[in-house]
């Protein structure tokens, strides 16, 4: 088991409707080449951890990192893990409606997604490191 977690900055071109083309292929395509992960996209910022076979991880990594609807991608960890932290994610992504925004669902939503990065002992360096990143990402808000 091999496990890569990255963040980056969307580009100034990135539009709403492109979160749901790389949503759609990535679950798709994760799938099928038994990748698992958590992205989180806030505020034009991404944070990824992907698990799974490390040839299929390393190579989904390399087309993320060549994509250009986002960019300063700075991978913060890669190396083998013991398990899956994510088993039943293909990749799970929660998305707000524009009727949807405004400050109560926005502070539960940060509420409840930090509250779960402690319902399990996410030990692997690179769950750390995602969860420290997320939280950073969404603390900004706070």
């Amino acid at each position: 088991m091999f496990e890569i977690c990255y963040y980056s900055t969307a580009a100034n071109t990135f539009m709403e409707y492109d979160i749901d083309s790389i949503l759609e292929k990535s679950r798709l395509n994760n799938l099928k080449n038994k990748i698992s992960g958590c992205l989180l996209f806030y505020k034009n910022e991404f944070v990824q951890i992907l698990e799974g076979d490390e040839t299929e991880v390393k190579l989904l990594y390399s087309k993320i990192s060549k994509d250009p609807r986002h960019h300063f991608i700075q991978k913060l960890y890669e190396g083998e893990t013991t398990e899956r932290l994510f088993a039943n994610w293909n990749m799970a992504y929660y998305k707000f409606g524009e009727k949807e925004i405004n400050k109560a669902n926005e502070s539960t939503f940060i509420e409840n997604f930090i509250a779960f990065s402690q319902l399990k002992p996410y030990d692997t360096i690179a769950a750390k490191l995602f969860w420290k990143r997320a939280k950073e990402i969404l603390g900004r808000s706070i």
